[in-house]
């Protein structure tokens, strides 16, 4: 029996076993709590579109430490990753520019197209995440084609009061030390909140060894201040994050999954020393926003939302001298010193890009009466892109995004509600050497039916992405892929078309929910290898190709007859192909989560995590398959009381058992590099 099937099987019986066993883990799903994703106020159980939400108060500090480990525990979220200091999400096999991040309730917009362009998000001072799988075009414009991550910040205190909490963590597997301290307060109409976040990590251990040059450090600084009367809100939020961020050495040529060894023999002592070899970036990312809402009586509110975004990106370590441009040249000289090309200065980057972003979003709720709601709304977004490296990748160039939306939901009955919106987008991108305009009409229609017990959802939407700066104008070496990249200006926008269906049951102990969906994208881009190489890399060129995804997820929370037992399943499964057939990468394999958690009393509990991939055999061609794995999670918590104040005292152990395992969705595995082994960490929060 192969893995994939082996998987079902075990699948298929724990939802048997768990239907007919027990009777939801009120951590993992409150259906009363309100949708911030959508403008409606409503309740994740009252909304048409399906949201899942992730709230990080209820999970464990260790796990939610870093926020693409936190958020690959929503249903169809997945990570694409480059070590353990860069994850990109994935939502049902679409990432990339084809995801919206919304971070402190502005676009988050830090050169998203790259396959090592990590979130760069620090999960300090987080309050929940919502994920809205398949096209939000209508809200959130052109890029919202795979979906929408909400990240919703702290909130303020709503009493007036001071509260000082410290965080701090420990990793064994690579030494790695997060402190975190953070301080807010409320008085009268005005409250404030200040964090600070420090996360210091050195390389990390597979079962095999070391991994050199996978070091992690980021500072991560978030402020906020916010105004409240009768008619008015204003909430006015700062952020500033500093990134560094080691690459392991990734050389085209490896093949397989045994050159792993090579990669361990020159060893690195201290990961602040950049070595000769090193390729690691330096990202700083600032972004300022203000939200005002107000009141203009008969329940109607206008919200203006203005942003300003800085991303500054720096990438060190050349791959390879220039003028070398075959294939052999590239294998035998290697990286001998990342300050080798001609006229690199000392402490130059190679890439060295500056992205500023501008926006406006104007948003105005209009209820008509119980039965009917309206919003209408505009968003505007001006965007520079400059370069200061060494090399260059892409252009320097602007982007400017114009967009007007209405969207209403209404009653059918006291069972039915629908829901119906259309946008228009507008977006222009110009360099020196060339420009292309890009326009569309979309729509949305959602309809969501109460059975009692259960309820069913149905959602059609069109999207929308027109090519972005990289897929247009790209011409060099870009070394964190590892690939020479060629855009191409007669691309045209990629359109789809998705179909949702859920259904989902619910009782007062069990949550059961069935989410399919399929996906056609006409002229999908896509990064096709070629023969050629340049710089001593090989050259990738972007094209187009009509395509398809569908798959679905399952998930269950349930709390068992037992009283101190609780556990959730979900599994998820993506396919995805062009219209010839090929398979289209970054595609997670069938998957598998179980979770159980255990409340002793006495404010104790652990909880196991256990996760199973099947083998990935269908890849594109530039990937190599991947082997399925199982790993063993095992985490704890326990809250105290310390000088009358608050203390929770948590720990994790990862991969218990040093599984050595390669995931499908990083991006060292063809590199022979091995996923995380055994990982022990301990932390502490105390209220002061």
């Amino acid at each position: 029996m192969s893995k994939k099937n082996r998987i079902s099987l075990i699948a298929i019986m724990l939802l048997v076993f768990q239907v007919t066993f027990s009777q939801v883990n009120d951590n993992l799903v409150k259906l009363d709590e309100v949708v911030l994703t959508l403008p409606f106020d409503q309740t994740l159980g009252k909304s048409v579109l399906k949201v899942d939400k992730l709230n990080f108060n209820d999970i464990n500090p260790i796990i939610k430490q870093y926020i693409s480990n936190s958020i690959s525990k929503l249903p169809g979220v997945s990570i694409i990753s480059t070590g353990s200091g860069i994850g990109k999400p994935s939502i049902r096999g679409l990432s990339f520019n084809r995801v919206v991040v919304l971070s402190q309730g502005m676009r988050l917009e830090n050169q998203q197209w790259g396959e090592e362009h990590g979130l760069a998000l620090s999960s300090s001072g987080v309050n929940s995440v919502e994920v809205v799988k398949g096209p939000l075009y209508v809200l959130y414009g052109s890029d919202a084609m795979g979906g929408v991550l909400y990240i919703e910040p702290e909130k303020y205190l709503t009493s007036e009061d001071l509260e000082i909490d410290y965080t701090g963590i420990y990793n064994s597997n690579y030494s790695g030390l997060s402190n975190n301290l953070g301080l807010k307060g409320s008085s009268e109409n005005f409250s404030y909140m200040l964090r600070a976040d420090i996360t210091d990590n050195g390389n990390y251990s597979s079962p095999d060894g070391e991994i050199e040059n996978s070091w992690f450090k980021q500072n991560d600084f978030k402020a906020g201040v916010a105004y409240q009367t009768e008619k008015f809100q204003s909430d006015l939020r700062f952020s500033m994050s500093e990134t560094e961020v080691g690459i392991p050495h990734m050389e085209e040529g490896h093949d397989d999954h045994d050159d792993h060894d090579d990669h361990e023999e020159d060893g690195h002592d201290d990961h602040d020393d950049h070595g000769e070899e090193d390729h690691y970036q330096e990202i700083n990312h600032t972004t300022l926003t203000w939200k005002n809402t107000f009141d203009m009586g008969n329940d109607h509110t206008l919200d203006i939302t203005l942003g300003r975004q800085l991303n500054e990106r720096k990438e060190f370590g050349g791959h390879e001298e220039e003028g070398h441009d075959d294939h052999e040249g590239h294998e035998e000289e290697g990286h001998d010193d990342h300050d080798d090309h001609e006229g690199h200065e000392e402490g130059e980057a190679e890439l060295d890009m500056e992205l500023e972003t501008t926006s406006i979003d104007i948003k105005l709720t209009m209820p008509q009466s119980d039965d009917l709601n309206l919003i209408i709304g505009t968003s505007l977004l001006n965007q520079e892109n400059k370069n200061f490296g060494h090399e260059t990748l892409i252009p320097d160039a602007e982007k400017k995004d114009f967009g007007l939306f209405a969207l209403g939901q209404f009653d059918i009955d006291d069972t039915s509600q629908a829901l119906i919106g259309v946008r228009y987008d507008n977006r222009s991108i110009s360099s020196e050497s060339s420009s292309n305009d890009y326009s569309n009409f979309n729509g949305s229609l959602g309809f969501k039916k109460d059975f009692g017990n259960s309820t069913l959802r149905i959602n059609l939407s069109s999207g929308f992405r027109p090519p972005d700066l990289i897929e247009l104008y790209a011409d060099g070496s870009h070394h964190g892929s590892f690939q020479y990249k060629k855009g191409n200006t007669n691309l045209v926008a990629e359109e789809s078309l998705q179909t949702d269906l859920s259904y989902q049951i619910n009782n007062d102990n069990s949550i059961v929910s069935f989410d399919l969906f399929y996906n056609d994208i006409s002229d999908y881009i896509y990064l096709n290898p070629s023969s050629m190489f340049e710089d001593g890399l090989r050259v990738y060129d972007y094209m187009q190709q009509d395509s398809k995804l569908y798959g679905g997820e399952i998930h269950l929370n349930k709390n068992t007859s037992i009283d101190w037992l609780s556990y959730y399943t979900s599994i998820e499964y993506v396919f995805a192909e062009s219209m010839d057939g090929e398979a289209l990468p970054f595609i997670s394999p069938l998957t598998l989560n179980q979770v159980f958690n255990i409340d002793f009393g006495n404010n104790y509990s652990v909880e196991i995590d256990f996760i199973a991939k099947a083998k990935q055999s269908r890849v594109s061609m530039f990937e190599e398959e991947t082997d399925g794995y199982s790993v063993l999670n095992l985490s704890g918590n326990y809250k105290t009381e310390f000088m009358t104040n608050d203390l929770n005292l948590f720990w994790r152990i990862s991969n218990v058992f040093d599984k050595e395992y390669y995931d499908h969705l990083s991006r060292l595995k063809t590199a022979g590099i091995e996923e995380m082994g055994r990982n022990i960490s301990v932390g502490l929060k105390y209220n002061f």
